[in-house]
């Protein structure tokens, strides 16, 4: 929705078998897309904490926050605060995988991305996938592929 601009984030938590465990979805007012990863990110971590998971894959399609949380970058006009947080909240669970997917690859995170651009208020946890997510993760276990152009950015499915 621009990039500066009104946007929403969201993402999922899925157990070892791929199947839903919670959801969460937040309205952003104005802010860079790499703003709001991070803080979308921080929600998700925030909520495996609470949920005490003992270990964490996460997948994101923003690639320069993926190298801005592995790399020891100083300096980063502003988003040092949210990068630090983020940081620090992931060594509290005891094993973490990060690394970058395409958006493609990750319909359900999309899907929740769109409702937080869309919510009345700031936060929300979703116990149960709402029913356009729930579509998609039956055709994730239904073994759906979906192809991604990356040279043009196309997609076809």
């Amino acid at each position: 929705m621009g990039n500066p601009g009104m946007d929403g984030g969201g993402g999922l938590i899925r157990n070892e078998s791929g199947e839903w465990v919670k959801g969460y979805a937040r309205a952003i007012d104005y802010a860079t897309s790499v703003v709001v990863e991070l803080w979308v990110l921080k929600d998700g971590i925030q909520l495996c904490i609470s949920l005490k998971v003992p270990a964490l894959v996460v997948e994101l399609d923003a690639k320069l926050v993926v190298d801005l949380l592995k790399k020891d970058v100083e300096n980063l006009n502003g988003i040092s605060v949210l990068v630090a947080n983020c940081r620090e909240r992931l060594k509290e669970i005891p094993l973490v995988c990060i690394q970058h997917c395409y958006r493609e690859a990750n319909k359900c995170t999309d899907v929740l991305v769109r409702r937080g651009a869309t919510l009345k208020q700031d936060f929300t946890i979703f116990m149960h996938p709402p029913f356009d997510v729930a579509f998609l993760l039956n055709l994730d276990f239904a073994g759906s592929c979906y192809f991604c152009d990356v040279a043009s950015g196309l997609e076809v499915s």
